[in-house]
């Protein structure tokens, strides 16, 4: 594999887990739950600790530093 910056084939491959980013209405959504007493904080303690995370495989070159998706 090369480089498409440099044109090295100094690269290697890294697994990177990335959290899915939230929107503004899931945290106003939250926001809602936390002022609800103890249902809506049972309800968002579940939500909060289902997170979801993907794996995803980056190859990144050793002399430049560029990193992309593989």
């Amino acid at each position: 594999m090369f480089c498409s910056k440099c044109g090295s084939n100094n690269v290697t491959n890294q697994v990177v887990a990335e959290n899915k980013k939230r929107g503004c209405f899931t945290v106003l959504f939250y926001i809602v739950l936390l002022c609800i007493p103890i249902i809506g904080w049972i309800a968002l303690f579940c939500l909060i600790r289902g997170t979801k995370s993907k794996t995803v495989t980056y190859a990144v070159c050793q002399n430049c530093g560029k990193r992309w998706k593989v």
